[in-house]
């Protein structure tokens, strides 16, 4: 079903939905989980991109994916508005040079290497097609399609609905500058930067002012204008875990076919999958070969795409052999992020982001200011999609302010590990399309807390800067789409809000869980040997 242009009203979740869902914000829901005494200070919140076509068809490689009409307009139009639009039937850029390294120079010299995967759609085919047979509608491999704009675009609706209209979090409307309390960060992927265009659409829908009432916004100038969007380029990416990193990449890369199948119920699932009628031969030689971290992740991805966009299951293979398959793929690639070294390794700059973004509040909460002051180190980085550049560098007045909304545009292998770092578990399925990871700050001022609860010297990341001073009352709520993740540092009696309970972490017992995940900046490279293009 299509999404017409004369109305904005997204068409209804689809039955055959693999999407995340969310809660239902009933007002006992409302009452439970955001009481009146705790004040909700900063929200800094991840979103999986909505669904799209595989990233490798093995299965069924010469299979037409017709769901990506709206898509193609949309990010042509994108493209056009960040000076990066090329036709499919021009040349890409030469290769990176030894002088230039693996990226391109964009504007004022500025490496900014174009998104995977269509980032390059236009109007017309590539020059290995035959124009005539070229589909408007046609994907191409890992594009988001319309049904994952749909669903980005109620993933919006239903932050408008909980920080705007119940919580009164957010403006109801936008302000003149958004980057006074919204800070919008993405991979520089292309379905996860429409995924994050169709968010920002349902947060604030028939914005920007410009857009005609009842239309879809353009992914244009205006978008940008109106919604400052952040992306980094590759060697700084943090948010699909950090790959510059050679010591963080051998826990995948070392990963052998014979290790995957020790267990025996993944050896079963092996077997089980290559005598499927249909698609047996086809995945043996998909299983028996690792990619990256998993040799079952990119059959079970292949035939999850395929049912979040309607088309049913291959012949005689039941729903839960593909939960199966998601159950293997999570503990291969996500289990080594079990690893106290995985996670420092892959993960513990971002999450030193989060820990710099969520200080930053709480001071910026305790002074008597009355802006917060600008976001700093966490965001030095960046690179803005801009309305009147293309892609480049902040001035000094274009930094954001700390945040008192941050979205993070990611990937199922941000916000998996991210979970399971935050208290979630490796044994369970992969994660769907449009998963949430909200990470709460809440203060309570209307209780009395003791010194002693606050400053009993828990190890703290050390990154931080006078978080010996963290005042009292403040905490920390992680949930994963629908539930509560507990931090084992937070369960203990005094480490957790009293009538919440442990999924209310204090910020001291948060800052405790995070203190050895969280290294210095000249640790990380010596873990690594080589960190990134600064090394």
């Amino acid at each position: 079903m299509f999404w017409k242009k004369e109305t904005p009203i997204v068409p209804p979740k689809p039955s055959y939905s693999e999407a995340a869902t969310t809660p239902e914000l009933s007002t006992a829901y409302m009452q439970q989980n955001y009481p009146s005494y705790l004040q909700l200070i900063q929200a800094q919140v991840f979103f999986r991109h909505g669904e799209r076509a595989p990233i490798n068809p093995h299965l069924y490689p010469e299979k037409k994916w017709l769901y990506c009409e709206r898509a193609n307009r949309l990010h042509s139009e994108f493209m056009k508005a960040v000076d990066k639009f090329l036709p499919l039937d021009e040349e890409m850029p030469p290769p990176a040079t030894a002088d230039t390294g693996r990226t391109h120079l964009g504007i004022d010299g500025v490496k900014y290497q174009p998104a995977k995967w269509s980032l390059r759609l236009g109007e017309k085919p590539s020059g290995r097609e035959d124009a005539s047979a070229w589909d408007p509608r046609a994907c191409q491999i890992g594009q988001l399609s319309d049904i994952g704009l749909d669903t980005l675009y109620r993933s919006g609706t239903y932050l408008r609905k909980l920080y705007a209209d119940k919580l009164g979090f957010i403006p109801k409307v936008p302000t003149d500058n958004m980057s006074d309390w919204l800070y919008v960060r993405t991979t520089d992927y292309s379905r996860v930067i429409q995924s994050t265009h169709a968010l920002l659409a349902g947060l604030y829908p028939g914005y920007p002012k410009e857009t005609p009432k009842g239309q879809w916004p353009a992914f244009d100038k205006q978008f940008l204008r109106q919604f400052p969007i952040h992306t980094r380029h590759l060697e700084e990416e943090t948010l699909h875990g950090d790959f510059s990193c050679a010591s963080f990449l051998r826990h995948f890369s070392d990963v052998k076919v014979t290790d995957a199948r020790q267990l025996k119920w993944l050896d079963d699932l092996y077997r089980q999958t290559e005598q499927l009628p249909e698609i047996g031969d086809r995945a043996k030689k998909v299983m028996d070969r690792v990619c990256f971290a998993s040799n079952y992740h990119p059959v079970f991805d292949e035939i999850m795409s395929m049912i979040g966009h309607g088309e049913p299951l291959p012949a005689f293979m039941s729903r839960e052999h593909l939960d199966l398959l998601g159950r293997a793929s999570k503990l291969q690639w996500m289990g080594a992020v079990a690893d106290l070294s995985a996670q420092r390794l892959g993960f513990g700059r971002l999450l030193d982001d989060i820990v710099q973004t969520m200080h930053q509040a709480v001071s910026a909460t305790e002074s008597t200011e009355a802006m917060w002051p600008r976001m700093g180190s966490q965001r030095q980085k960046d690179l803005l999609l801009s309305h009147d550049a293309g892609v480049r560098k902040e001035s000094e007045t274009e930094v954001p302010r700390v945040p008192k909304l941050a979205l993070y545009g990611a990937h199922d292998v941000t916000l998996g590990p991210l979970a399971i770092i935050l208290g979630g578990s490796v044994a369970s399925n992969w994660l769907p399309f449009a998963s949430m990871l909200s990470i709460e700050l809440f203060r309570d001022s209307q209780n009395e807390w003791p010194e002693h609860q606050v400053r009993r010297q828990l190890s703290r990341p050390p990154t931080l800067e006078n978080a010996a001073n963290t005042p009292a009352g403040y905490f920390v709520r992680v949930k994963l789409d629908d539930a509560e993740l507990k931090l084992p540092t937070c369960l203990p009696k005094g480490k957790h809000h009293p009538k919440m309970g442990p999924a209310v972490c204090s910020l001291e017992a948060f800052y405790e869980h995070l203190a050895p995940v969280v290294p210095l900046p000249q640790d990380a490279e010596k873990e690594c040997g080589i960190l990134s293009s600064t090394a």
